[in-house]
């Protein structure tokens, strides 16, 4: 049974964002696509950050389903 936290968490964060045209999450990120992310996200690039949170949202669905 989820907690209440993580269904606040579910609903607040993860299910009104925008999915692909397909209708799922979008695929990870190659390694270096990441890297750069990550690098560009240490510099203080916002846009960074939310591609990395919005390319992890599989791992994310996938630990909350089995965890």
């Amino acid at each position: 049974m989820l907690s209440a936290w993580m269904i606040l968490i579910l609903n607040t964060l993860v299910f009104p964002l925008r999915l692909s045209d397909g209708g799922s999450f979008p695929k990870p990120l190659k390694a270096e696509e990441e890297r750069a992310c990550l690098e560009r996200f240490a510099a203080g690039d916002l846009d960074a950050r939310n591609t990395l949170i919005e390319h992890n949202l599989r791992l994310v669905a996938h630990i909350v389903k089995n965890g």
